[in-house]
């Protein structure tokens, strides 16, 4: 099997977020109103550089960088430049003037930056054993478990389902403790 190069890792494309839009991802909401919005052309994936849930009355906001968001590349890039004007919550779509062309071009960022700027987010995270937490990514999203162990930037969950005693190891960024208002 032959090497990749660079041109064949992921990459992302960079929104501005309206005023609104940073509200919206500041109370966790702007990832599903992106999953609607891209909906006849899923996403392979969505970064919002914000985490935020409520703790003792009050609601703990972590960010890396605040008034951005990120979704994968790999689209026709006119799906990308529509969203804007489908969502009151995207200002911009980063990217270049028009080339020979005139068409403008889309500016990507490696996946190397994104998961830096998650590894980051997921630092600020403070996490225990016997810490419950609600599972927001992959295969057991919408879940809560019971952290059982960590490990670097890995957390070990204990899941109880009815018939079924699990323990999954899901990256840190994929979870958040349980506030006050979750289950």
């Amino acid at each position: 099997m032959g090497g990749r190069d660079g041109r064949d890792e992921k990459t992302w494309v960079v929104y501005e977020l309206t005023s609104s839009g940073e509200v919206l991802a500041a109370k966790g909401d702007l990832e599903p109103h992106l999953e609607v919005l891209f909906r006849e052309s899923p996403l392979d994936d969505i970064f919002v550089p914000y985490l935020s849930y409520k703790c003792d009355g009050r609601v703990v906001l972590y960010n890396v960088m605040e008034g951005y968001c990120f979704v994968s590349s790999g689209l026709e890039e006119f799906r990308y430049f529509k969203a804007v004007e489908d969502s009151p919550y995207l200002w911009k779509v980063l990217h270049t003037s028009g080339g020979r062309n005139g068409s403008p071009a889309l500016t990507t960022v490696t996946d190397a930056a994104v998961r830096d700027l998650k590894g980051k987010l997921s630092d600020m995270l403070t996490l225990r054993v016997g810490m419950q937490v609600h599972i927001r990514r992959g295969i057991c999203k919408g879940l809560v478990g019971k952290v059982v162990g960590i490990s670097g930037s890995q957390v070990h969950v204990l899941i109880s389902l009815r018939t079924l005693n699990t323990i999954r190891t899901i990256h840190k960024f994929a979870i958040l403790p349980v506030g006050d208002s979750d289950g």
